[in-house]
């Protein structure tokens, strides 16, 4: 069930307007669910996902990865509930953002075509990017700003728009010192017209500073996108200065969209996403501070700022095997599920389910790749799955309040999906689980010959999703993965009286050289002690 009603797009332009509506509604939250949408995916080439990646492989090089792109566009749905109908909240807010820009504060950034092109299909808007983006920074490069503005290190000299600046400045000086020479206490002068046109958060900054030092008790403001100056008493100059300085105003907006990050890691509420390990290194990485080096360092690191994540890939890939096969969804995309449970099967797979209603307007409506969509559908799906996980277990007619929905899928909780890796999931509160991927194979070439590395990839991409991968000092030989046991099945039995190449289960003992080696080692190492034991 839906009902449409308003979504919140959130830019630079209305940001400090809607803040307080914001905070107040993640405040009510019981939940929020999140999506990003990035500025390029994996765009090193030799860190490119695999499936022979251990967790620490994968980790380190989404890390690398994520140090070149930046979020463009951020969804967060928070979610209330309402106990006497029976129905859940979710309100949209769509950010967009950039990093910010000021003196030594620069990012360098990828954007990769592909993404581009990916995101131009479902019409993202880059000019909301581009010109009306939130701007953030991390807590290193907060902590760092504010040490070089206490020592007077942040100067117009190092301005990156220096020349700009100093145009509006020799512009309008002679026409402020006329103006000042005759004005009383309390006149005004509006110096700059339409300022946001003209100015950037720096330039601007730098035009308040420039005219208070030039001129004794002038004060500069902006109002109605004005830049205005007005002469004050002495004694009203000095209180103004004192409750309204410039620098802490500055940080403040340059910590943008960060302050809704970190009002979500002051909440301890469950935080949603769906295949969501990327957007959490690259939220941590742009709005905390850069991405420990240690795979387990980061998992310190993430759950001390969100305790409790949940991954809706990672629950409806393990729960979709316990339903009868002819209802279960057939694809792990969100849209697909959404779907599922929105207009096919699973809208009647379980009775008593809570109305999910959406403050989202019209044009937005399913638009899926827009942030604030996804994070909507993101926690919708997460609603339907936690019903379904507990309905079995009770009475029909049972209604089930938040906590209990949450507490019944705490064997997921912290568990957040790998895309085809040596394991599907890992647990960011503890211990890794076991691989449920097959064991790797071994292909040989039978008649002795060097194998060709995409020959053999092409050959066997046409049983799902494989790689190969050689093997030191080994030619004729190579390691294949595949993604799961019903595909190795198939190339096993397919390969079985294959006349050009021979496949068969890997095994360390047998098949890696640096075990064998080491294994021989130890034999011939012991067997010395053994014959000297027998000499003395």
């Amino acid at each position: 069930m839906f009902t449409i009603i308003n979504m919140s797009e959130v830019t630079q332009s209305n940001f400090v307007k809607l803040f307080p509506l914001i905070k107040e509604t993640l405040q009510q939250a019981r939940f929020v669910s999140i999506d990003l949408e990035f500025s390029a995916l994996n765009p090193l080439r030799n860190h490119a996902p695999s499936l022979f990646d251990s967790p620490t492989d994968r980790y380190y090089k989404l890390k690398k990865n994520v140090e070149y792109v930046i979020p463009l566009q951020i969804g967060i749905t928070a979610f209330t509930y309402d106990s006497k109908r029976n129905s859940y909240l979710g309100t949209i807010f769509d950010f967009y953002v950039q990093p910010a820009s000021f003196q030594f504060l620069h990012k360098h950034f990828f954007f990769q075509s592909s993404t581009i092109n990916f995101l131009k299909l479902y019409h993202f808007n880059f000019n909301k990017f581009a010109y009306h983006g939130i701007s953030y920074i991390n807590r290193t490069q907060e902590l760092e700003l504010r040490e070089k503005l206490r020592n007077n290190e942040i100067s117009e000299v190092n301005c990156t728009c220096k020349t700009e600046l100093e145009k509006i400045v020799e512009s309008k000086l002679s026409i402020v010192t006329t103006w000042y020479l005759k004005a009383k206490e309390e006149d005004f002068l509006i110096v700059v017209s339409k300022v946001s046109a003209v100015c950037n958060r720096e330039i601007e900054y730098f035009l308040h500073k420039i005219f208070r030092q030039r001129f004794d008790n002038l004060w500069t403001y902006v109002e109605s996108d004005d830049f205005i100056v007005k002469k004050l008493s002495i004694q009203r100059y000095k209180a103004m200065d004192i409750s309204n300085n410039l620098d802490p105003d500055l940080v403040d907006s340059l910590l943008g969209f960060t302050k809704v990050f970190r009002l979500i890691e002051s909440l301890n509420i469950p935080i949603i996403g769906h295949n969501l390990l990327q957007d959490l290194l690259l939220m941590v990485s742009s709005f905390e501070s850069e991405l420990p080096n240690s795979y387990n360092d980061f998992k310190s690191v993430i759950t001390n700022l969100f305790p409790i994540i949940f991954d809706t890939r990672t629950i409806s890939n393990e729960m979709r095997s316990s339903l009868p096969e002819e209802k279960r969804w057939n694809d792990r995309g969100l849209d697909t599920i959404f779907d599922y449970f929105k207009n096919g099967v699973g809208r009647h797979i379980v009775s008593n389910s809570p109305a999910i209603e959406v403050k989202c307007d019209q044009e937005n409506m399913e638009t899926f790749h827009d942030a604030g969509w996804d994070s909507f559908c993101t926690g919708y799906i997460f609603i339907r799955l936690a019903h379904l996980n507990l309905y079995q277990n009770y009475p029909r007619s049972k209604s089930f309040v938040p906590n209990e929905l949450i507490g019944g899928l705490l064997q997921y909780k912290n568990r957040v999906n790998i895309i085809r890796g040596s394991i599907s999931t890992i647990n960011l509160g503890g211990t890794d689980p076991d691989s449920t991927r097959p064991p790797y194979l071994i292909i040989e070439s039978v008649k002795n010959k060097p194998l060709n590395i995409c020959q053999v990839t092409a050959i066997l991409g046409s049983f799902g999703f494989i790689e190969v991968k050689k093997i030191p000092f080994q030619r004729q030989r190579a390691l294949v993965a595949v993604d799961n046991f019903g595909n190795a099945k198939k190339i096993l039995n397919n390969f079985r009286n294959h006349q050009e190449f021979r496949i068969f289960q890997y095994s360390a003992l047998k098949h890696s050289v640096p075990v064998r080696m080491i294994i021989a080692g130890s034999v011939a190492i012991v067997g010395a002690v053994i014959l000297w034991l027998a000499i003395e």
